[in-house]
Parts: C-alpha cells; sequence; structure tokens
C-alpha cells in the first residue's frame, strides 16, 4: 500500500530533524573540544592516532594499557615505538585495542602491556562513573563488535562518535566554549600548582611531597572502592579480565610478537595506602600475574616498589604516574633488566 502524500512529509519532515540535529551536534561538540576541551586524554589519544598513522611502517613496539602505560621513554630504550595509553582502559578494551591496532601495524615486533594494581578487578561497564569512558572507547576506537554483553554501551559510543553529544552537553554548560572563543583558552600551572626542581636527572616538574602524599590518599582509596564496586556487580571479574588479558597475549604471540607485561614504579605512600585499603586486590594482583608468566613464559616486570625510584618527588607527576624525568629513569631500569633477563635466558638454554 503506497504511503500517502501527508505520512511522506511527515516522514521527510522527521528524518530531516534528526539529520539536523545530528549535524547540529557534530559541529557544536567539535568546536567546544577543539575551543575548550574537558578531557584532555581524548586530544592526547586522537594526536598520538595521528602520529601512528603517519609513520605505521616505521613502529616496532607499542605500549597498551591505561594511563600507567605512558611511563616508557623509547628514546631510552632505542626502540622506534609508541605509547597507545587510553585513559582508565580496562582489560576487555584493551583486549579490543590489541586486536584493531595489530592489524594497522605491519612492522609490529613488540607490545609493552601495563598491569596496574586494579588491573583485575575493572570493568568500566559496571560503574555509573566510569561508563562514559566505556562509551567514549567504542566512539573513539573503530571496533567492529562490543566487548561481551555489552552492547548498549557499544550502540552509544558508536552514536557518539557520529554526533558527538557527549561533547555537546558539558558540565561547564558551556562556560569555558564562550571565554575560550572570546578570550582564548586559559593557561593552568602544570601541575596544579606544582613545582619545579633541578635535579640530577635534569629540570623535572612534579608534585610537592605534600601534594604527593594527598594524591595518595585520595586516588589509592579511590581506585580500591571502586574496584570493589565493580567486583561486586560482576561475579567472577578477576577471572574474566584474567581471560581477556590471556586471549591478547594469545592472539599477539600467535602473530609472532613478543609480549611484556609491566608495573611502573608509584610514589611510595600510594602503594602503601594502596595495599592497606585493599590487601585482597593486591593479592589477586601477584597471583594473576604470577600466573600469567608460568602458562604463557611472558616475562614479566615489577617495579611498583623499586627502591632507587618511589622516593624521589621529582620523579612523580603525581602519585600513580612518573613525570618526564621519572619515564627516563624507569626506562633505563627496564631496559637493564630486560637486558640481564635475555642474558639469563641465553645461559640457561640447553647446548645443541
Amino acid at each position: 500500500m503506497p504511503i500517502s502524500n501527508p505520512m511522506r512529509i511527515l516522514f521527510l519532515k522527521a528524518t530531516s530533524l534528526v539529520v539536523g540535529l545530528g549535524l547540529i551536534f557534530n559541529i557544536s561538540g567539535t568546536v567546544a573540544d577543539r575551543v575548550a576541551p574537558q578531557d584532555d586524554w581524548r586530544l592526547e589519544y586522537q594526536q598520538r592516532v595521528l602520529e601512528l598513522q603517519a609513520g605505521a611502517d616505521q613502529v616496532k613496539a607499542v605500549t597498551l594499557g591505561n594511563s600507567h602505560s605512558d611511563s616508557i621513554d623509547y628514546s631510552v630504550l632505542g626502540i622506534e615505538g609508541k605509547s597507545l595509553a587510553f585513559a582508565a582502559a580496562d582489560l576487555f578494551e584493551i583486549e579490543k585495542y590489541a586486536a584493531y591496532q595489530e592489524e594497522n601495524l605491519p612492522g609490529l615486533q613488540t607490545v609493552f602491556i601495563a598491569i596496574s594494581y586494579y588491573s583485575f578487578v575493572r570493568d568500566n561497564a559496571e560503574l555509573e562513573s566510569l561508563r562514559s569512558r566505556r562509551i567514549r572507547f567504542y566512539s573513539m576506537v573503530p571496533v567492529s563488535s562490543p566487548i561481551q554483553g555489552d552492547f548498549p554501551n557499544f550502540l552509544l559510543g558508536r552514536l557518539e562518535s557520529y554526533t558527538h553529544v557527549m561533547s555537546v552537553a558539558r558540565s561547564d554548560n558551556w562556560k569555558g566554549v564562550w571565554q575560550g572563543l572570546f578570550y582564548g583558552p586559559s593557561l593552568e600551572p602544570f601541575p596544579y600548582d606544582g613545582v619545579e626542581t633541578l635535579s640530577e636527572w635534569g629540570e623535572c616538574s612534579h608534585y610537592s611531597n605534600e601534594q604527593l602524599d594527598a594524591h595518595a590518599l585520595e586516588i589509592a582509596g579511590r581506585n580500591v572502592s571502586s574496584s570493589m564496586e565493580m567486583a561486586a556487580a560482576h561475579p567472577g571479574l578477576e577471572q574474566d579480565a584474567f581471560d581477556a588479558l590471556s586471549r591478547t597475549i594469545e592472539r599477539l604471540q600467535s602473530r609472532g610478537i613478543h609480549v611484556i607485561l609491566f608495573t611502573p614504579p608509584y610514589y611510595r605512600s600510594y602503594s602503601e595506602y594502596f595495599e592497606e585499603q585493599g590487601p585482597m586486590i593486591i593479592e589477586q594482583w601477584r597471583q594473576a600475574t604470577d600466573r600469567l608468566q608460568e602458562i604463557y613464559q611472558v616475562p614479566y616486570y615489577d617495579l611498583s616498589m623499586d627502591a632507587e625510584i618511589i622516593s624521589h618527588p621529582e620523579l612523580f607527576y603525581n602519585s600513580d604516574h612518573l613525570s618526564e624525568c621519572g619515564r627516563k629513569v624507569f626506562s633505563e631500569k627496564l631496559l637493564e633488566q630486560m637486558g640481564e633477563k635475555m642474558k639469563l635466558d641465553r645461559k640457561v638454554q640447553p647446548s645443541s
């Protein structure tokens, strides 16, 4: 039965409204993000993607994980590598991201994966305050299918990639955008009233001792409590996260890619507060990394409590992230330990 003229007109009007609103949201969200971005990590990620695409054939190594994976300085390792850190990423997202990137990097030989204390009790879809990160992940990474059981967030993420509606619905009610348009972007001091220190490692920008302790108390408590909430909402989360990382390792190793796991150094009080408030999470982390080494013979470097790093405030941007100086020092130690392990491996190989 043919559609009547009134119905056809109504359909065309509705379609035009949807397309028009989508276009308005897209343009408005793009402008807002460029003039006054609310999430610096998104801009960093987009810049990294552009750099990666420009030199994909030359990239031999990448680092995957949450923001803790930014700890490696590839200039120290002497490898043509890139950090592909995705803020607050969990192991389910890392699995998807690793599969996507591995197909686009023909010269990839080594993948470093950062393992945080809470990595095995993390599922961003289970916590409302972090659910927007999962949606952002789907909007920024063009994966073809959702994480198991996560279709609603996948759908919202793909919608966001076309409409930028999350960039339009801003918590500052566009105040920052109007200020940016008329007065230019505001310049915040680095990092949030931090200090500059001329040390044996060079000129280092970092938090002071007092700031590091205050940040450690807050962020360790937040990471422990959010992890516990996620574990309560997702029965069997520890095993599911372990399985996601296992599949990532298996996929990469099956294609001849060397996988290296690591935990970067944290400021001493962060680790102390975390273990004090979440001892079971720490124990799960230790057991999981032991199992991964045993099953997959994958090298794992745990420098979370390295005595030569954790007591130096100038090596930390904040209590759970290294400063630029800290990344260099950590990378030197990582390179040294990898070299020592390679020598040890050669010694224990049976002679032919």
